[in-house]
Formats: structure tokens, sequence, C-alpha cells
């Protein structure tokens, strides 16, 4: 079965761009492309200006993208600062160096608002919190790129809103960010554009006051577009 066909985007630095659809539209699949977790049968992936592809998530985490998963990517028994820089830990005569990284944590922690200490266990943490700390990992990996899969499903609205106001201001910081939702007010509040996919397919982008309109997808219509992702 084809998960998708004659799927393209351009994303923007700075900008919330959204991609919504019914489940089975090929939004998942088409961000674990993007993120190095599949790899794509054809078409082209572009980073300012150059082809490129990414084999594995490493490839795509050096140039910036990285997706946070709908279901947290983290070690519970293991605290913040571990979390934060598993596999990547700084070393001193080949010893891991825990001060350090306390230290480089709470900077991470500070960006996203999270008052907690990097030597907190983080299965003690709220659903919330982990993703404050999930969101501080890709930061700490210098993310140029946000992929968020249904980031507010376990939140509640505190941490929503919590959530939202940190979008808003790495965005402002020149971060892009590709968020998936099924909640269409998140996606009006949020969103710069808007692109549908619908049964693997590219259907159509909104912008502006499309945006604000937006209440279903039952009546969109498909509209042919080129195969690629592009980053400029």
């Amino acid at each position: 079965m084809r998960a998708l066909h004659q799927v393209s985007l351009t994303l923007k630095p700075g900008e919330v761009l959204s991609v919504i659809g019914e489940n089975g539209a090929g939004k998942s699949t088409l961000m674990k492309i993007l993120a190095g977790v599949q790899t794509a049968d054809s078409g082209d992936i572009f980073v300012d200006g150059k082809k490129t592809s990414f084999e594995n998530t490493r490839a795509a985490m050096d140039h910036g993208i990285v997706l946070i998963h709908q279901e947290l990517n983290l070690c519970d028994n293991l605290n913040v600062g571990e979390n934060i820089f598993l596999g990547r830990e700084p070393r001193k005569f080949g010893i891991v160096n825990s001060q350090k990284i306390s230290q480089r944590s709470e900077e991470f922690l500070n960006r996203v608002g999270l008052s907690v200490s990097p030597k907190t266990i983080v299965g003690r943490l709220t659903i919330g919190k982990q993703q404050m700390v999930e969101i501080a990992k890709a930061l700490s990996v210098d993310a140029r790129v946000l992929i968020m899969d249904e980031p507010t499903s376990s939140l509640s609205a505190k941490e929503s809103a919590s959530l939202f106001e940190l979008i808003e201001s790495l965005r402002d910081e020149g971060v892009s960010i590709i968020y998936i939702s099924h909640r269409l007010a998140e996606v009006k509040r949020l969103s710069n554009r808007v692109i549908v996919l619908r049964d693997g397919e590219y259907c159509r982008e909104l912008t502006g006051d499309e945006i604000n309109r937006l209440s279903t997808l039952e009546r969109l219509d498909a509209n042919d577009a080129p195969t690629g992702l592009r980053f400029i």
C-alpha cells in the first residue's frame, strides 16, 4: 500500500507550518522521512538549496532537524540532564562529566522555561514537563527545525498553554516548527501556513484568512504538486 504520493512542502526559517489531515493521510510517514526515521522510495530533500538525504536520525540531526514523537522518547530511570545529553555526554579524561551535564542542561531548561533540577528523575515529572525536556534535548543539538507530532494529546490545558508560548518564542528566535495536530483551534492559533494531506497526497496550502476560516477538511479540493521537501 502506498503511504505517500506527489507530496511537496517548503519550510521557511522562523515559521510554524502545520500539517493536517485525517488518520492515514500520511502525516507521520512524511515526518519520519524528514527526520531520518524512514527512507523515502523517491523524491528529494533540499536543505539551504542543496539536495541531501537522511539515512538515519543522526544525519537529520546533523542538519538541525529533530522529530519529537507523540510517544516521548525519554528514559524514565535517568535524570533530566542525562536524558538531554544521552549518547552525547561530555567527558573528561574518558569519564562522563556529570557536573558539565548539569551546567549545560540548565541553559536549555531555562530556554524552554522549565524550572526543574537537571538531577530530577524524568519518571517523576508530569507529561507536560517531560515534553519540555524533549524540546530542551532537541535544542541541545542546535535544532533549527522541530517536528512536533500531536504534542498536546496528553497535556492538560495549562500545560498546552505553556507549550504554545514556547512554540511562539522559538519561532521568534528563528526556529522553524512543523506542527501536526487534529485540533484545529491549535492550528489556527499557531500556524503561519497549513499544508493539508489526504490519502497520502498533497491537497492544498492554506494561509492568512483561509486558516482562520478552517473548520473542516471535507470540502478541500486536491491540487497537483511536485514531489520534494525544501527548506529555505
